[in-house]
């Protein structure tokens, strides 16, 4: 057993050497494949990527037209739109809708004024008139009673004052005229009793009621005078605070009343007008066009049609007049900023196939339109077009393509717009002459999404046929800034280090403005 495993031992250790020194074979054989393959590699992508950055990209200087055009889809539609508007009023409140169309002329045709439209129902509306009518003559037999009772008020103090109190007046003054002349009577009687008295022919007894009568008739004279001033002072007075009350009272009532008539009247005429509106008449010639609503979601809405729920003051019909029509399209916000009012646009409708259209933007709204759920996040704001000699086929809802020119130059020195770098607020052109490179500063008259116009005045010499540098950042350490003394300065530390990693063969290039064509 012993001799065994020293001989299995000695096995061991003879073989071992051997298998370590393939393994390191290979493992060298292998690493030098490798390194023949990356050196492979190197010389075919390397070098000819240094050679492609060492040799720049060249672009000659050309001068030619330059266009720079806004390109955007739009609807037609006419700027001279008159809305034909459900006029029945909502009588049930709230966001109801006021009544159904019974029936409507068709879509497209051509109306002259005064031809008919639409009928609304107005089945509820002849039911209110009923009712409304009897509210009404109710109301009118009220104030009649109402103006008798104030009529006869101010009769009753006409008649007081020129009859009853006059009649008072006149009776008392009467009573006062006989116990005037019945107290004058008594004291003629009274001196001659006394008289007689005195002479003996008549005795004491006659003479004290010849006295009796005198003071009875200066009491009835008294009486009468009071009476007369009670009648003056007091009972005429009190009579006419109770007409006077009575007239204002009546005359109160009666205005009341008269109010009420007013404002029943009032809603009769309303329901005779409601009534009248149901049926609509073309307010001028135009073309019938239905106001269909479509949701954001791009389902029916509202679509007009018999029998159609509408609500008060909705757009039911459009008569677009053709001699006026308009596009609108939609601008995104990124570009919004260069179209302004006034600009010329070529307009191309699907349905004309190469028929040009001249037109002008008349209208760009400062105010972006509200988004969809399903949108993106980009703004957009309506521009309004109109078109300079619309065709007389032209109609409402047709697809347009416009170009708003933005900028046009018959005569623009320009350069690619690859060949543009921003430094330091600045934007540069890198320009090959002979064997060296020389720096020029550039300055934009305007920029599309290929070329840059370039202002001639502000910007360094620039010639056509001059050789620019087409990719300048893969040549930054080929610029020379030190002839231009008014570049910004770094505004901190970190930013100094931000544009000395700008100064590698990576550094930034100018981002162009998009959005042109």
């Amino acid at each position: 057993m012993h001799s065994t495993r020293s001989a299995a031992g000695e096995s061991d250790v003879r073989f071992t050497p051997r298998r370590s020194g393939n393994v390191t074979a290979l493992l060298l054989i292998a690493m030098v494949v490798i390194a023949a393959l990356l050196g492979v590699l190197w010389l075919t992508f390397g070098s000819s990527g240094n050679e492609e950055g060492e040799t720049p990209i060249l672009q000659k200087v050309v001068r030619e037209s330059y266009s720079h055009i806004v390109l955007e889809q739009g609807e037609v539609q006419s700027s001279d739109n008159f809305e034909i508007k459900c006029e029945v009023k909502n009588r049930t409140g709230g966001n109801n809708p006021s009544t159904t169309i019974l029936d409507i002329v068709k879509e497209g045709i051509q109306v002259k004024k005064g031809d008919w439209l639409i009928s609304f129902d107005s089945s509820v509306l002849e039911n209110e008139l009923r009712q409304q009518n009897i509210l009404t003559n109710t109301q009118k037999t009220i104030v009649i009673k109402a103006k008798a009772l104030l009529d006869t008020a101010v009769q009753a103090k006409v008649e007081y004052l020129e009859g009853t109190f006059v009649q008072e007046e006149k009776t008392i003054q009467n009573e006062i005229f006989v116990s005037t002349e019945t107290l004058k009577k008594a004291e003629l009687s009274y001196d001659s009793v006394k008289r007689s008295v005195a002479r003996g022919l008549l005795d004491a007894l006659q003479l004290e009621g010849e006295k009796f009568k005198v003071d009875a008739a200066k009491n009835d004279l008294e009486l009468g005078n009071k009476k007369l001033q009670v009648l003056r002072e007091f009972t005429k007075a009190k009579m006419l605070t109770q007409l006077e009350t009575d007239i204002e009272a009546y005359e109160v009532q009666y205005n009341n009343e008269k109010l009420s008539f007013e404002e029943e009247e009032q809603k009769l005429k309303e329901i005779r007008d409601q009534i009248a509106v149901c049926k609509v008449e073309a307010p001028q010639d135009g073309q019938v066009v239905y106001a269909n609503v479509q949701s954001s979601r791009s389902s029916a809405e509202f679509v007009v049609e018999k029998g159609a729920a509408v609500r008060e003051r909705q757009v039911i019909l459009r008569l677009p007049a053709p001699g006026k029509m308009q596009i609108e399209a939609k601008i995104s916000e990124n570009r919004i900023n260069l179209v302004k009012e006034g600009m010329p646009v070529e307009i191309a409708i699907d349905a004309f196939g190469d028929m040009k259209l001249q037109g002008e933007v008349s209208k760009v709204n400062k105010y972006a339109e509200p988004g969809n759920w399903w949108s993106s996040n980009t703004k957009e704001y309506i521009c309004l077009i109109q078109i300079t000699d619309p065709p007389a086929a032209i109609r409402n809802g047709l697809t347009a393509e416009v170009r708003i020119h933005v900028d046009d130059r018959n005569d623009a020195l320009q350069v690619p717009v690859q060949c543009v770098l921003e430094h330091r607020g600045k934007t540069f052109c890198l320009f090959r002459q002979g064997k060296k490179y020389q720096t020029k500063r550039v300055v934009f008259a305007s920029t599309n999404d290929k070329t840059v116009a370039i202002d001639e005045q502000a910007s360094d010499s620039i010639k056509v046929g001059d050789e620019v540098v087409m990719n300048p950042r893969e040549h930054f350490e080929k610029f020379d800034f030190s002839g231009f003394p008014d570049l910004e300065a770094p505004a901190s530390e970190e930013e100094a280090v931000s544009q000395q990693l700008d100064a590698a063969p990576a550094g930034k290039m100018l981002a162009t403005s998009g959005g042109a064509e």
